[in-house]
């Protein structure tokens, strides 16, 4: 399949790894990305004023007009501006998670198991609300990690809010509300949002935060370890 590709700031700064892995799990499953062309800041959690907001979101669109249809977005801040951005829904925004599903999880080639480790896959909030913008399969890194033989912890701690857009505003905030979920959850924590990862990284002390992908990519064998 070929889709367009909004990578976003964090994908080219600190979430690196994030647009690396999207890439390349990409790629195994047969589907090919195109950047969209000079596209710009969608103004993720930043902007207080709504219109401004969408009106800077909507010029990516705008740059995809006439050469795709189907965008995969994903950083959740940024998935969600663009689908609201979408108004008159021309577009088919995308979340890498949507892009899997028990069948094509069932058909990758796997060369390593989790069988033995415990997980707790944590979506956040901008994925699992609100119902207009929310991915349509809550449950898809539970999917993907049973599928593979890991143990699920945590789940009723899966979408608070972490406040990890606040860590650099009011770190007493998302200290508190990453702490919570934190307390409330074991296991290697799976995150797929730039802001959450970031959060988790810096309060979740021993214990291990990765992406999907590199869940993903360990089981492929792409990584030697989580």
């Amino acid at each position: 399949m070929e889709y367009g590709y909004y990578p976003g700031c964090s994908l080219t700064g600190s979430a690196k790894k994030l647009d690396q892995g999207v890439r390349q799990v990409c790629k195994k499953l047969g589907h090919n990305l195109t950047e969209i062309p000079d596209w710009n800041c969608c103004g993720a959690l930043e902007y207080g004023d709504r219109n401004e907001l969408m009106s800077i979101s909507g010029e990516n669109l705008k740059k995809a007009e006439g050469i795709h249809k189907e965008i995969v977005v994903p950083c959740p801040a940024c998935y969600k501006n663009l689908k609201d951005a979408d108004s008159d829904k021309s577009f088919n925004i995308l979340s890498p998670l949507e892009l899997l599903n028990n069948e094509n999880l069932l058909k990758m080639e796997q060369k390593n198991d989790l069988k033995g480790q415990v997980f707790f896959p944590y979506y956040g909030c901008l994925l699992m609300r609100p119902e207009g913008s929310a991915i349509k399969n809550k449950n898809i890194m539970e999917d993907a990690i049973s599928t593979f033989g890991g143990d699920i912890d945590g789940e009723k701690m899966k979408d608070r809010c972490c406040g990890g857009n606040q860590l650099f505003l009011n770190k007493w905030v998302t200290e508190k509300l990453s702490n919570l979920i934190l307390t409330k959850s074991k296991g290697t924590i799976v995150v797929f949002c730039p802001f959450c990862h970031m959060a988790m990284k810096t309060f979740a002390e021993g214990r291990k935060v990765i992406y999907l992908t590199d869940l993903l990519l360990y089981v492929m064998g792409e990584n030697k370890s989580l």
